[in-house]
């Protein structure tokens, strides 16, 4: 006599779907465990030591680059784990990696408040790690603050419908210390508000207090930049950045960059079937629909006033919106919904798995060529190091941001005349060359293949 089926337990049913995200995160983006440092990574590594309690609170909360105030995501990310764990990445990744787990539980059940819906609170965080703009959050250990913003937005938002207000904004107001985007929280939970449940509507207000003084706070303190791409330009060039990214949000344009042999029009009629697709998805979508599309445009709003600064990861928190509304179409019209998704997956997991290669290829330069000169310094102290057959990849991954002296190493030099083989936009090269009167004795190390030797 067979027994009776034992009917899934609560919890498998609250958190199954994003157990199957976390695992498709691990599987999907294992390279990104194995990436080793490269690029901004070491200018963060290079904060303290601290001397003093007064010195740490001035690492951590005092502006750094281009006017940053970051002190969870940036300061004391970087500086915690390096004081604990030394120049190994690992402990870095694993961090990274922790967190955007739990941004996909966050999404899955807001996902399930939003739409009532098992299957698309599974497919929401799905469909957010396949976006190829997702991509370099989970593999660049520098913008560690993509992934970290959104636990706090997300976190308070669910706080928010619980009527936990209080708590909601004590995550809000931590939240802002990670990244400044955060600042649009506000009118996420007034969108929500709006759409979902008006009695709340009054309950927003202190939100927006909150992010008005954050924001004043924020330029008296770390004043903004008057030209570089940091600068803040609000002109008509607002509208063609906004498009750019929902050019790259949607998928072809990330897929077609790593393809530049396929034919040109691949691309815009590409995006155009992808924006068509999406339309369908809001307007099937209903209230999901619309409020994904918000968040999508409102997590842009500070962004798209820089068009001289318009990055792929940026999209890291608005690609959110795209999944949400794309699991709101799955919720309201299974069918429909399902067809729109799986055109996004096919293009989306393949543009996704050619932007995680390349920044894996990336760390890996630096890591090789890093590594390498360290040990033969190890081996051979007290040597004067000239490096000689270094190509721009090596130079900008792994040499520019000085990563020598986190091994207490100051000897490290391009050879005369190596200079001439990288091609950096920033033209810096020639300024690490050895000194004349530091070239006698030295040892020259050639790292054309790749390592030192």
């Amino acid at each position: 006599m067979a027994l009776p089926a034992t009917a899934p337990s609560g919890w498998v049913k609250k958190c199954g779907p994003a157990l199957i995200a976390s695992v498709f995160l691990l599987i999907f983006y294992w390279r990104g465990l194995n990436t080793w440092f490269y690029q901004d990574d070491f200018g963060w590594l290079h904060l303290g030591p601290a001397k003093g309690f007064v010195d740490f609170l001035a690492i951590l909360f005092a502006p750094k680059a281009h006017g940053n105030i970051r002190p969870w995501s940036e300061n004391l990310f970087f500086y915690g784990l390096h004081s604990l764990f030394g120049v190994n990445p690992l402990p870095f990744r694993i961090v990274v990696f922790a967190t955007a787990i739990a941004d996909t539980f966050l999404l899955a059940a807001l996902t399930r408040r939003l739409t009532g819906s098992g299957l698309a609170s599974g497919a929401a965080p799905i469909l957010w790690l396949a976006n190829a703009c997702v991509a370099p959050a989970l593999c660049w250990t520098s913008i560690y603050n993509e992934t970290q913003y959104l636990v706090f937005v997300l976190l308070a938002l669910l706080l928010f419908l619980e009527g936990r207000y209080g708590w909601q904004i004590v995550v809000f107001a931590l939240g802002l210390g990670s990244l400044e985007t955060a600042v649009m929280y506000p009118a996420i939970a007034l969108l929500y508000a709006w759409l979902y449940d008006r009695a709340k509507l009054r309950r927003t207000v202190p939100l927006f207090a909150i992010s008005a003084a954050y924001t004043l706070l924020h330029f008296l303190v770390a004043p903004t930049a008057k030209a570089g791409p940091y600068a803040i330009q609000i002109d008509s060039r607002i509208v063609h950045t906004l498009g750019t990214y929902v050019q790259m949000v949607l998928g072809p344009e990330r897929l077609t960059h790593f393809h530049w042999l396929w034919p040109a029009w691949v691309t815009p009629a590409g995006t155009l079937l992808m924006a068509a697709a999406a339309t369908v998805a809001i307007i099937a979508g209903g209230r999901a629909g619309i409020f994904g599309l918000g968040w999508f445009v409102l997590l842009l709003v500070p962004v798209i006033a820089l068009p001289e600064h318009i990055e792929d990861y940026v999209l890291t928190g608005p690609a959110m919106g795209l999944a949400i509304l794309l699991a709101g179409a799955i919720a309201a019209r299974p069918r429909i919904g399902a067809v729109i998704a799986a055109l996004y997956l096919a293009v989306s997991l393949p543009a996704a798995w050619d932007v995680e290669a390349w920044h894996y290829t990336r760390s890996r330069t630096s890591g090789d060529l890093v590594t390498s000169i360290v040990a033969y310094n190890r081996e051979h102290p007290g040597k004067t190091l000239l490096i000689t057959g270094m190509n721009t990849d090596q130079f900008d991954a792994g040499f520019a941001d000085v990563p020598f002296e986190l091994y207490g190493m100051h000897n490290v030099y391009l050879a005369p005349g190596a200079e001439r083989n990288i091609h950096d936009g920033r033209g810096i090269a020639n300024l690490y060359v050895v000194p004349a009167g530091k070239a006698a004795g030295a040892v020259v190390l050639d790292v054309s293949s790749g390592r030192a030797r």
